[in-house]
């Protein structure tokens, strides 16, 4: 019995090792990966063309995109919408995702949701650099407070992921946590 307890002892360590192997490697691996990985938060852009002339028109960037903030060492891929000719930033913290049916997509965001802190440190430093199809734009993002400029994204972004779920489509608005969304206007730098 003793000798059992012994091995099985050795394979949770050893399974445990690797999974800590594996997280570190993964730590890592974002860090010095260009841009985001995936669903997951990447290191700096390292590469692009760096474009100097201001958007004309943010519909170019409208959609998904990869973005940095300045000084974080961190980049991640976002949601963009344009309303009104001004360029937002979407952070969910709950406001969509929590209104899909359960599965593992909603389970992945809820994972992500949890570690989610970029829309904590745009609020000390707004400077920011978005990636599309190659090209690096220089911005700075402003959080909106405006609670009726607020109400008219939500409905806006409600339409989109509605559009995007289909034919699911999105439950009732959340009245319990997590049901939040912040939206930062993204401004020429």
């Amino acid at each position: 019995m003793h000798k059992l307890r012994t091995w099985f002892t050795r394979i949770a360590l050893g399974l445990t090792v690797m999974v800590g192997v594996g997280i570190v490697g993964l730590i890592v691996y974002q860090q010095i990966s260009d841009g985001p990985t995936g669903p997951l938060m990447g290191g700096t852009f390292s590469s692009g063309e760096i474009v100097e002339t201001p958007v004309e028109d943010w519909l170019e960037l409208e959609g998904d995109f990869e973005f940095e903030l300045v000084g974080q060492g961190s980049s991640r891929t976002a949601g963009g919408i344009l309303v009104d000719g001004d360029l937002y930033i979407t952070c969910d913290l709950g406001f969509i995702w929590s209104r899909l049916p359960s599965g593992f997509q909603r389970n992945i965001l809820n994972l992500i949701w949890v570690f989610k802190t970029w829309h904590e440190d745009a609020l000390l430093d707004g400077r920011i650099r978005i990636r599309k199809d190659g090209r690096i734009h220089t911005a700075t993002i402003e959080h909106i407070e405006d609670p009726q400029l607020i109400e008219a994204l939500k409905i806006s972004l409600e339409d989109l992921a509605s559009e995007y779920f289909k034919p699911e489509g999105l439950g009732p608005r959340p009245t319990q946590e997590p049901n939040d969304i912040w939206f930062f206007r993204v401004k020429q730098s």
